[in-house]
């Protein structure tokens, strides 16, 4: 008989600090992740990835663009159909305060540091995209301050 996977929305964020470092955390099973969840009664998923990205990174951070998200899909041990939305977060954090067991290591790292360190090709690939955006951002930073 054919398992029926359950469909599971969450949300999350790729956080970066003003050093241009980005915050990845080391799951209890060694894989090494974005800060993500599930998404809790009466929040919507811009919400859900802020609070999550303070629950587990244990850093305030903040969207400077809504419009900009990006839909990964994988199927979890549970049978799960998990749906993140990402979101490009900002911090004034340098270090990760990491409060709960299940991610007992992480840090911001250099971009191209992160991305060795992701364990999921899919995290490797949103990485990318978030990288161009965080450049983006930073040069319009520039510009409107020159």
């Amino acid at each position: 008989m054919k398992k029926v996977l359950t469909l599971v929305e969450g949300a999350g964020g790729v956080v970066f600090n003003h050093e241009g470092k980005v915050l990845v955390l080391r799951h209890k099973n060694g894989n090494w992740v974005f800060p993500k969840g599930h998404i809790d009664p009466g929040e919507n998923h811009l919400q859900a990835a802020i609070r999550e990205v303070e629950e587990e990174g244990g850093v305030v951070c903040h969207c400077p663009n809504i419009e900009l998200q990006y839909i990964t899909r994988y199927s979890n041990a549970r049978s799960e159909q998990r749906v993140i939305t990402w979101f490009l977060l900002f911090t004034k954090a340098t270090k990760a305060i990491l409060r709960e067991d299940t991610f007992p290591g992480g840090r911001f790292f250099h971009p191209a540091e992160a991305e060795r360190k992701l364990t999921f090709m899919e995290d490797r690939g949103l990485l990318q995209k978030m990288v161009a955006h965080y450049k983006n951002s930073q040069k319009q930073v520039l510009i409107q301050h020159s």
